[in-house]
C-alpha cells in the first residue's frame, strides 16, 4: 500500500513579510525621490540656459546689423519696432488663472526685433499684428520650470531694463550701444524671471530686491551677461547682486 506524498510547504511570502518589503521599498524611494527631482530640475535649468543663450546670441546679431545698438527691452505693450518681444500682461490677469487662457494673454516673440536672429523665420511685421490671432508657442523663449503660467506667457526671460531710451547708461532715443558698455563682463543681459512677476518682457533693476522676482533651478538663477557668457548664480550671489543693482543693471559704471 503507497503511503500518500506529504503536503510541501508553502513557499510564499506571509502579509507580515509582505508588509516589511513594501515598507523598505517606500523607505528606499522616500530617500531616493528628492535626488531624482533635483536630477530632472538641474536638467531643466540645463535647457533653459541653452535657451537664453540662444536668445542672447540673437540680440548680439541684432545689435551687430543695428549700428551695434542694443535692442530695446521694452515696456507692458509698449510695442516698439526696436522692442526685444512684444505683448505684456498686467500683475491682475498674472495672478487669475482664468485669464492665462485669453487669447490676448502674455508676450508674442514672433512681432519682436530679434525673433529672426534667433529662429531664422521672419518676424511678423506690424502692419500684421494682432495680438489675439498670434497663438504659436516657441520653446526656445521658455524656460521648462515655470509651469501653466510661464507656457501661456509664452516669454520666461526679461531683458535689462536699463538698455531702454532715456535710462541709465542709456541714449535718450536709440539705448544701449553695445561697444558703449563698461565692463561687459559684469553687466546684465537677460535674467530667468519668475512669470508671476513678469508684467513686462524689460525687468527694472530698482525691483531685483523684491521676493520672487528670479526663477530658481534648486535655489540657483540663471543669468545673462553683455558679453555673450552666462553664470548660475546662487542665495549669496543674488543677495549681492541685490545689494549693487546699479553695478550689475548700470552700463555706464566701471
Amino acid at each position: 500500500m503507497q503511503r500518500a506524498p506529504a503536503p510541501v510547504k508553502g513557499s510564499g511570502f506571509t502579509l507580515v513579510e509582505l508588509l516589511v518589503v513594501i515598507s523598505i521599498i517606500a523607505a528606499i524611494a522616500a530617500l531616493l525621490l528628492p535626488a531624482l527631482n533635483k536630477t530632472k530640475e538641474q536638467g531643466r535649468a540645463s535647457l533653459c540656459r541653452s535657451n537664453m543663450k540662444q536668445i542672447a546670441n540673437g540680440m548680439l546679431l541684432y545689435s551687430d546689423d543695428s549700428d551695434y545698438y542694443f535692442p530695446w527691452p521694452g515696456e507692458s505693450n509698449s510695442n516698439r519696432d526696436p522692442d526685444w518681444v512684444w505683448g505684456g500682461e498686467t500683475p491682475l490677469n498674472l495672478g487669475n488663472q482664468a485669464a492665462w487662457g485669453l487669447p490676448d494673454f502674455g508676450f508674442r516673440a514672433e512681432a519682436g526685433s530679434v525673433y529672426t536672429y534667433v529662429t531664422d523665420l521672419p518676424r511678423t511685421p506690424k502692419t500684421a499684428y494682432i495680438k489675439s490671432k498670434l497663438t504659436a508657442n516657441y520653446p526656445i523663449y521658455r524656460c521648462p520650470s515655470t509651469g501653466k503660467l510661464g507656457e501661456s506667457l509664452r516669454v520666461n526671460f526679461t531683458m535689462n531694463g536699463w538698455l531702454n531710451p532715456g535710462q541709465p547708461g542709456a541714449t535718450p532715443d536709440k539705448g544701449v550701444m553695445q561697444t558703449s558698455v563698461v565692463n561687459p563682463v559684469e553687466k546684465v543681459l537677460l535674467v530667468n524671471s519668475d512669470p508671476s512677476k513678469m508684467s513686462s518682457a524689460g525687468l527694472d533693476p530698482t525691483t531685483v530686491s523684491n521676493p520672487g522676482i528670479f526663477m530658481s533651478h534648486n535655489g540657483r538663477v540663471n543669468i545673462g551677461f553683455v558679453d555673450g557668457h552666462f553664470d548660475s548664480f546662487g542665495p549669496k550671489d543674488i543677495a549681492f547682486l541685490r545689494d549693487h543693482y546699479g553695478h550689475y543693471f548700470d552700463t555706464s559704471q566701471p
